[in-house]
């Protein structure tokens, strides 16, 4: 699967709600995850490690994932608003975020957040 393939599958999962099945689908075992902060999340265990702390900081109430946006047979973007409640300060906010994916062996294999306006 290239870039394009791949992000197309992403986005109608994402969409459909499907994101266990992306993680377990799409993902490759070595993933590397970097966030906008410049923390790193490593393998699946990183990425569900991750995925336990997220949850249990934010509340989700909506979410979109926009795309693809294919760069050449390895590279693809993506879209992704988000509105969340943090659980600890009760803050309500809407954010998005541009997703670049590293598309290695018809996998994710690397993937690097960057907040769009703060």
């Amino acid at each position: 699967m290239n870039a394009h393939e791949l992000g197309t599958k992403l986005v109608e999962m994402y969409n459909a709600g499907k994101h266990e099945e992306i993680a377990a689908e799409l993902y490759s075992p070595a993933i590397k995850s970097y966030e906008a902060d410049g923390s790193l999340s490593e393998g699946t265990e990183g990425l569900k490690k991750k995925y336990e702390w997220w949850e249990g900081n934010f509340e989700l109430h909506g979410t979109k994932m926009k795309g693809p946006f294919p760069h050449g047979a390895d590279k693809v973007a993506v879209v992704i608003w988000m509105d969340t409640t943090h659980k600890a300060s009760g803050q309500r906010s809407e954010m998005e975020e541009v997703a670049v994916y590293d598309v290695k062996d018809g996998k994710i294999a690397e993937e690097r957040f960057f907040y769009i306006g703060e």
